[in-house]
């Protein structure tokens, strides 16, 4: 145990360096500078790695975005749009970092596997999107930055037709993008 949390504590230390390097390389100033956004994402990116390392979600810096992916059976009850207490955990995570970094907007997407009726699946996967971006909300982020999107089974990954390709088709994604100037 003691192992796991030094591994822990390093990788925390890094997060908070690469946090500090960025905003001293990409200036975090005022909005509109060059490079002040990006840095700003690279910085809250290295937040978000840091505060959900131990959930079982994963950061992704993409170039102009920083994205979440969260398991869907971590999130959600089975078969329902009600949050489970490690969904919960997450999202505070996410919400306090979006409350940090006000100039970002949120793209929450939910989708399934293709097990059972599309129609469903994608009210399904719109219902869970409410449910998160109405926690948000609730956690203080402003409802204009929030965008929910139920895809359902529509946009499915290349995973094989076994449980395990299922698990990874189920799964919340959220997109934060810098607002523009």
């Amino acid at each position: 145990m003691h192992n796991i949390r030094s591994k822990m504590s390093i990788r925390c230390q890094l997060a908070a360096i690469c946090a500090l390097a960025a905003s001293v390389a990409g200036g975090l100033g005022h909005a509109g500078e060059p490079g002040a956004d990006a840095a700003r994402l690279a910085s809250q990116e290295a937040g978000l790695r840091m505060l959900l390392a131990p959930t079982g979600a994963t950061v992704v810096h993409g170039e102009s975005a920083v994205e979440l992916h969260i398991p869907i059976r971590l999130a959600f009850v089975a078969d329902r749009a009600e949050l489970l207490p490690a969904g919960t955990a997450m999202l505070d995570a996410v919400a306090r970092s979006l409350r940090e970094y006000k100039r970002t907007q949120v793209v929450v997407a939910v989708y399934t596997d293709a097990i059972g009726d599309s129609e469903s699946n994608r009210q399904q996967a719109q219902a869970r999107a409410g449910v998160v971006v109405a926690y948000l909300q609730i956690k203080g982020v402003a409802p204009e930055r929030l965008v929910a999107r139920g895809v359902g089974e529509a946009e499915q990954l290349p995973a094989p037709n076994t449980p395990e390709g299922r698990d990874l088709n189920r799964r919340l994604e959220m997109t934060i993008t810098a607002l523009s100037s």
